[in-house]
């Protein structure tokens, strides 16, 4: 093999030495494919080494407005992501990207709020936009903790900083945006400059710790309880409920102080139709046998919350002075029964005329019956207006 393929030198060397006359054999046929492929190799490092060095020196400085909008974004993204302007790097060197001059500042925002590696350029004042790519150092990326802190704190943008300096370890779950530890917790305690990391984060929820010993039907104050944050992991469904549902609440079984409150221990007040005598089969309601009175413990869907046109209702079923009425509870009630003296009113312009007449049927509010003058034996149609009453067509 050594033998087979002569040496670059030795190459270079037999052509030379052919030039200047001096005796030497004539070269063999694969000796001289191996000087021409040796010849073309360094014709074309030549050429690259030119085309590069053309290329650098006649590279063109940016243009002004150019300048102007790189400044422009990294002092808008770096008052968004709270970092330095010195970490971002922005993808603004295309030669393709023609940036005009903007009469003012360049308007910048991000197109996505998921996404914060481009933001969107516009300068309304002649129409023109663009979409450029952004990006900050990965050694100013990572967030450490600015003072000791226990388990179950909850964490503010406050109580971390970016770290100044590269970090050695594993990267694994570093916090690299601010917004990752909203509504977060420690599940374990962190040092002073320990890097943040979802690994030490929980999503929290509030829930509500009694201070003092409550009895039952005692009513909940505001000072009776604490709010406090937990993992969402560690809070049951019960205790997952808004804070409305304490306000004027009583409780429901005595509880001891340091109990986390859920809804079944609580009784919330509402405002409710209850009886107040004890309403047999087909009786009309009325103010004064049925009021809005506050109530606590739960109600069934079709409770009645409203005094309104109750005076048109019938019970269907006996119900006990003291409870809620029900929608289940009543219907609309028949005002004329056939054969009750009805008055009819008949309006002719300003004059109103007011007609004893008979029902020779029954109806209920707006149903059109029909009455008889027992007088004249004429019968008329009318529409029920209220009990024993009725309005002519």
């Amino acid at each position: 093999m050594q033998n087979s393929v002569p040496l670059y030198r030795h190459s270079i060397a037999a052509n030379d030495c052919r030039n200047v006359s001096i005796a030497s054999p004539q070269t063999k046929d694969h000796t001289g494919d191996m000087t021409r492929l040796s010849i073309n190799m360094m014709l074309f490092i030549k050429i690259i080494l030119v085309i590069d060095f053309a290329y650098s020196s006649n590279e063109t400085p940016l243009p002004q407005s150019k300048k102007i909008l790189i400044t422009q974004i990294k002092e808008w993204v770096a008052k968004e992501k709270n970092i330095n302007p010195a970490d971002i790097k922005v993808a603004a060197l295309d030669r393709r990207l023609i940036v005009p001059e903007c009469p003012t500042y360049f308007d910048i925002s991000f197109p996505f709020s998921s996404d914060t590696q481009q933001v969107r350029v516009n300068c309304s004042e002649i129409g023109w936009k663009a979409f450029i790519r952004v990006s900050i150092e990965g050694a100013k990326m990572f967030y450490v903790y600015k003072d000791d802190f226990p388990k179950g704190h909850r964490i503010q943008k406050g109580d971390i900083e970016l770290a100044d300096e590269n970090r050695v370890g594993h990267n694994s779950g570093l916090i690299k945006n601010v917004d990752a530890i909203r509504n977060q917790i420690l599940k374990r305690s962190v040092l002073t400059g320990q890097l943040v990391r979802l690994q030490h984060l929980s999503r929290s929820v509030e829930v509500y710790v009694l201070k003092k010993d409550k009895l039952t039907g005692e009513p909940l104050m505001a000072d009776d309880y604490v709010r406090t944050l937990r993992p969402v992991a560690g809070a049951s469904a019960a205790q997952k409920f808004p804070e409305r549902l304490l306000e004027n609440a009583l409780i429901a079984r005595s509880l001891p102080a340091g109990y986390v409150l859920q809804e079944r221990d609580l009784k919330q007040r509402r405002r409710v139709l209850v009886a107040q005598e004890t309403l047999t089969r087909g009786r009309l309601l009325s103010p004064s046998n049925a009021r809005m009175e506050d109530y606590y413990g739960d109600l069934l869907p079709d409770a009645m919350l409203s005094t309104k046109g109750i005076e048109h209702l019938e019970v269907i079923r006996t119900i006990q002075a003291g409870s809620p009425l029900r929608e289940s509870d009543v219907r609309v009630a028949a005002l004329i029964n056939k054969g009750d003296t009805v008055n009819l009113s008949i309006g002719r312009g300003s004059l109103l005329i007011t007609v004893s007449m008979e029902a020779l049927e029954s109806g209920k509010l707006g149903e059109q019956i029909v009455l008889l003058n027992p007088e004249s034996g004429e019968k008329v149609k009318a529409v029920v207006s209220g009990i024993r009453s009725a309005n002519g067509l």
